[in-house]
């Protein structure tokens, strides 16, 4: 195969974190180590706080977009577990740049070929999202992965799980996991998304703006309260839910608190049994597991939302559309137009 001729400079979305802008300029391509693949995004999914997230004194300025879908342009070499032309997907390894540009870097650990069935928007919503979920249900509560076989092994006593914003960008993927391997869900959301959630497989979905999470737990502790919080909001919902917890029970939240001062022992609000623990996680990138995910999609047996769809230059409203807290799905800024 010809060498492929590449251009010495590229077009990349670049947030000054001190500055609190964020512009489009001409940029050095980056160059990949031993082990890295350069490839070229198509597209990338936008995710709530990222410009906030603290990066170190050399990362000031640098490039959002931490999840993206792109075609690998070289490989490290000829025996590397992806070739170029291969359409991949991942999650950026916090804190390198991400991937709102026209070429960047990433490696096997972050890497999976992206789903067949699925658009490139589509796919671009899933690295951040699905692994987040995957990684809840499966590593910080330990439950059964589904099988793709028979997806849905038996688990004793049918356990019980409340996710907060559950039409959000990770409790969609929170909501289809937990149903395929049986647990009963019961999602929140806003009065406009009731029936998407209950189309996602909840069991039951409560409006949080009618409905506090604490009162309604304690009007039936015995059949309400639930054996497993995932919170993908924070706030006084995160307050409340702690509540809604049976003894025994575990909180997880993956929202950081307003001062991005990380406690990954969650503090544990008065009133709340003592044997319920509660933990705060960051998801990390995996390919091994972005794989798995990928399979289960091109089964049909979880599917993808995508909020929103903006070109390149449109990224101020792409922001502000993040921002508006009235996304179901993910925002998606397109690098190029393919398809």
């Amino acid at each position: 195969m010809a060498a492929t001729r590449l251009p010495s400079t590229m077009r990349a979305l670049l947030h000054d974190q001190k500055k609190h802008t964020l512009t489009i300029a001409s940029t050095p391509l980056p160059t990949p180590s031993s082990t890295q693949y350069l490839i070229q995004p198509h597209a990338v999914a936008l995710t709530a706080g990222e410009l906030l997230w603290p990066r170190p004194e050399e990362l000031t300025v640098s490039t959002p977009g931490v999840e993206f879908v792109a075609r690998v342009v070289t490989s490290p070499s000829s025996s590397s577990k992806f070739k170029p032309g291969d359409e991949v997907y991942g999650r950026v390894t916090y804190p390198q740049a991400g991937g709102a540009r026209e070429y960047s870097v990433s490696d096997d650990t972050e890497l999976a070929l992206r789903p067949k069935n699925l658009s490139i928007n589509e796919a671009t919503t899933m690295p951040v999202s699905a692994l987040t979920a995957w990684q809840a249900l499966f590593e910080q509560f330990k439950l059964p992965p589904p099988s793709l076989a028979t997806v849905k092994p038996p688990i004793q006593q049918r356990q019980r799980i409340l996710i907060t914003n559950a039409s959000g960008g990770v409790g969609i993927w929170a909501v289809q996991l937990a149903k395929l391997i049986g647990l009963y869900v019961i999602g929140t959301t806003g009065p406009n998304n009731l029936d998407f959630v209950c189309s996602l497989g909840a069991d039951e979905v409560l409006d949080y703006r009618t409905t506090n999470i604490r009162s309604w737990a304690e009007q039936d502790p015995a059949k309400r309260k639930v054996d497993l919080v995932f919170d993908c909001i924070g706030l006084s919902s995160l307050e409340q839910a702690w509540h809604a917890v049976k003894q025994g029970g575990q909180v997880l939240s993956i929202v950081p608190p307003a001062d991005m001062q990380w406690k990954f022992v969650l503090d544990r609000p008065e009133g709340v049994d003592e044997s319920v623990n509660g933990k705060f996680f960051v998801m990390h990138p995996s390919g091994e597991q972005l794989a798995k995910i990928t399979e289960l999609a091109e089964e049909g047996k979880v599917r993808a939302v995508v909020d929103s769809v903006f070109k390149f230059e449109d990224f101020e409203q792409a922001f502000e559309r993040l921002g508006s807290g009235r996304t179901r799905g993910k925002v998606v800024l397109r690098i190029d137009e393919e398809e």
